[in-house]
């Protein structure tokens, strides 16, 4: 009696706790899924599609990146940074002001490419993930750091197609930028932003890491060269397996018998019978299987 009373009890309590985790799932999934609409609504009943000007920029970067995916442009009152958001439907956002054709191109580029690197793809399945797990508080360290993480991937990657020139040109887009920015906004974590506000210490660790970024095609070689090696390296590891060689130790059983290729051999009769022949013993009639194991092993099988 007492043992189905603990069984049940750890039923009742495993069904307590899965009931809480389904509560909180349904209710952090509904959260972000109607927030997520909210900022899609926006963009479609309050934002305007941006001018043929800025087509013709996007079309350029596209050339520059050499990929071209589908993106619909927007422009927004109620913005202060450009953001990029959509998985499927891709749209970049940008806020109502007047940018020179250099500030804009930058601007477009960045936000190309975090579509290019499928940052809003990450962000999402981040978002997820921590609303599966949101009972373990480790897990929001991920949208904590991700953020920064895809911002300097996303400098990273346009910083390679840029000169030294173009990379200065591009930080001092953004840095302007980001001065213009003189009130708070909310962007979706789900959305690619060029920028947040507040965050000068993230602002600056972009800065360095840019200014750091060599154009210089024989380093970049280089690496791919050092890559490869140890790739390379790295399979052929596993497909050698070093191990020391040393002679097999004598059996200790009674009335065992040690042999080798040298002393032994496999005889194989008329009637196709096997022998093993060991040297100052008798023979011993084995099977076939076993004639076989041992000629695998190195014994000379002789035919009469």
């Amino acid at each position: 009696l007492t043992r189905e009373h603990t069984i049940l009890a750890n039923k009742s309590l495993a069904l307590i706790l899965c009931a809480v985790w389904l509560l909180g799932f349904c209710v952090l999934l509904f959260r972000f899924a109607r927030q997520y609409r909210k900022a899609i609504r926006s963009v479609e009943h309050y934002a305007e599609p941006w001018d043929e000007r800025t087509n013709t920029l996007l079309k350029q970067v596209q050339q520059q990146t050499r990929r071209t995916i589908k993106v619909q442009g927007y422009i927004a009152t109620s913005v202060e940074s450009a953001f990029g958001i959509g998985v499927i439907h891709k749209r970049i956002i940008l806020p109502d002001k007047d940018y020179t054709e250099a500030e804009l191109h930058y601007v477009l580029l960045h936000e190309y490419t975090h579509f290019l690197n499928h940052d809003t793809v990450v962000k999402l399945l981040v978002t997820l993930f921590c609303i599966i797990f949101w009972w373990n508080p480790v897990v929001y360290l991920l949208q904590k750091d991700l953020e920064q993480n895809l911002e300097i991937k996303c400098d990273l990657s346009v910083a390679r197609t840029l000169c030294s020139k173009e990379r200065a040109a591009y930080l001092r887009t953004i840095l302007a930028l980001m001065k213009q920015s003189d009130r708070k906004h909310r962007i979706p974590f789900a959305a690619a932003a060029l920028f947040r506000t507040n965050a000068d210490a993230a602002i600056k660790e972009r800065f360095e890491t840019v200014m750091a970024c060599s154009a210089n095609r024989r380093n970049r070689v280089a690496s791919a060269v050092f890559t490869s090696v140890f790739t390379v390296l790295l399979i052929a590891s596993y497909m050698v397996l070093p191990q020391p060689q040393f002679a097999a130790p004598k059996s200790t059983e009674p009335q065992a018998i040690d042999f080798n290729s040298d002393t032994a051999y496999i005889k194989q009769d008329h009637v196709w019978e096997y022998w093993l022949c060991i040297q100052n013993e008798q023979p011993i009639k084995i099977k076939k299987e076993e004639a076989d194991f041992y000629q695998q092993t190195g014994l000379e099988v002789v035919k009469e």
